[in-house]
């Protein structure tokens, strides 16, 4: 572990060491944890230019400036996304002051989030930025191709124009009588979250997925709805192969309307069964090695799927950093995942793939980790936390110096307000998932603050 670290920090001190640093887009928030590795690697200054505030604390210090950009809330998160993506690529006369304030010279290195599709600040190149041909992959309506080609498991499916009666035909030979999943193509730009994804049961979640989908798509993949625990797994490709990592939950919680489905973050509590972590990580190599040889690919990617009753089986690969590494900051805060994954993507940096993997599967196994957050109709103008004791029968809040078993914090998100539930991971038991738990965090945030959050559920553990 030692060995792994030293190199890593050699490599990063020796492109960010007494370098100026601007972070553009996402939320403030996000900011810190970059911020804070950056400190440790030498650089000197930072500017983060951020589309919010976001809940939580954001980045301070005397060497920081924070510049929020004045964005009006929207409750869909494929705008934002385009949005911040142009804001990046063109920069307000504002933005652009503050950058020439802070780096008149042009010698700043700018990292923008590993997720958007952009390769550049205005004029100046962004570091470790996606290729074009790497965020094509994302399209939702291509994977199944190649997963049938290396040998990966995935639910049946169709790809359909965009049409009414195009889907109702794949609906129809599809339909095992759960319903169906829809996912949009990338025809405006990768999208995620499951932004464009629709568990389509009746006739309301129908024309509702017609009049989303087809705004925004020329494509449409059809599966059956497959039941069980949403969870993906981790890659990251170096020089000499693949690292795999450890699964992770995707809290994906149930809505009695559309669009049913609500992804509310990640953890790393849930253990599925030997075989079904044996299934996905024979998958991510397999991905990854794809990944290299097609497209030249480096860094973190994330391939998500579900464990169901008869297996796991996945449904889309991210060619990108995902929210589910987060466990990798909580478990081995010094290494830097996502710096790293930037350099390595950057061309600066490289580690071995057996020892990449080694310490962090075991560091994410010893250290769990988990949180889950979600949009809500109450708009807060400040982050605001409680201290909670309970589980998935339900929260109260902590009384005095009681040992709190989750916090939750509140306020100001992309689409107004934001509610986060983190949990206390000493306290919290491992081996299921942690979606009943979130689902009860969540009605505490409703009958104690009223968020207009209406009611959740989780997906079961078959």
């Amino acid at each position: 572990m030692d060995a792994l670290h030293d190199l890593v920090r050699a490599q990063l001190r020796s492109v960010f060491g007494g370098r100026s640093v601007i972070i553009a887009g996402g939320m403030a928030v996000a900011a810190v944890k970059p911020v804070e590795h950056l400190r440790r690697l030498g650089a000197t200054r930072f500017l983060v230019i951020a589309s919010g505030a976001g809940t939580g604390l954001v980045p301070k210090g005397h060497d920081v400036e924070v510049v929020v950009r004045n964005v009006a809330p929207t409750d869909d998160l494929v705008a934002s996304f385009r949005d911040d993506e142009r804001e990046l690529v063109q920069p307000s006369a504002d933005v652009l002051d503050a950058v020439a304030r802070f780096d008149p010279h042009g010698d700043a290195i700018v990292m923008v989030p590993p997720f958007l599709d952009v390769r550049s600040f205005g004029d100046r190149p962004a570091f470790g930025a996606r290729r074009s041909e790497w965020v094509a992959i994302e399209d939702k309506t291509i994977a199944d191709q190649w997963f049938d080609k290396i040998g990966v498991p995935r639910p049946h499916s169709h790809v359909v124009p965009a049409d009414p009666q195009s889907i109702a035909g794949a609906v129809e030979a599809l339909d095992r009588g759960a319903g169906t999943v829809w996912a949009g193509d990338a025809r405006e730009g990768f999208n995620g979250a499951g932004e464009c994804v629709r568990w389509v049961v009746d006739e309301n979640d129908r024309q509702a997925a017609l009049e989303f989908l087809g705004k925004r798509c020329d494509r449409v993949r059809v599966a059956p709805f497959v039941d069980g625990v949403p969870c993906s797994i981790h890659g990251f490709v170096v020089d000499d192969g693949v690292a795999v990592f450890r699964p992770v939950e995707l809290v994906t919680l149930r809505s009695a309307e559309s669009p049913r489905l609500r992804f509310c973050g990640c953890a790393t509590f849930f253990d599925p069964p030997a075989d079904v972590v044996e299934t996905m990580r024979c998958a991510a190599t397999r991905v990854g090695e794809h990944l290299r040889a097609t497209v030249g690919y480096r860094g973190a990617f994330t391939l998500d799927g579900i464990a169901a009753a008869d297996g796991w089986v996945a449904t889309e690969c991210n060619p990108r950093f995902g929210a589910g590494l987060g466990y990798v900051e909580a478990a081995l805060p010094e290494l830097g995942l996502m710096i790293l994954h930037h350099a390595v993507v950057e061309g600066v940096a490289d580690v071995p793939s057996a020892a990449l993997e080694s310490v962090v599967v075991a560091a994410g196994t010893r250290v769990r980790w988990g949180n889950a957050g979600t949009a809500v109709a109450a708009q807060f103008d400040e982050t605001s936390t409680v201290s909670l004791v309970g589980g998935a029968d339900g929260f109260r809040r902590a009384k005095g110096d009681e040992p709190a078993d989750a916090k939750l914090s509140y306020g100001p998100g992309r689409s107004g307000g934001h509610v986060r539930l983190e949990l206390d991971a000493t306290r919290t038991p491992t081996g299921p998932p942690i979606a009943p738990i979130a689902v009860a965090g969540f009605a505490f945030a409703e009958s104690e603050l009223g968020v207009g959050l209406a009611p959740l559920g989780p997906a079961p553990q078959l």
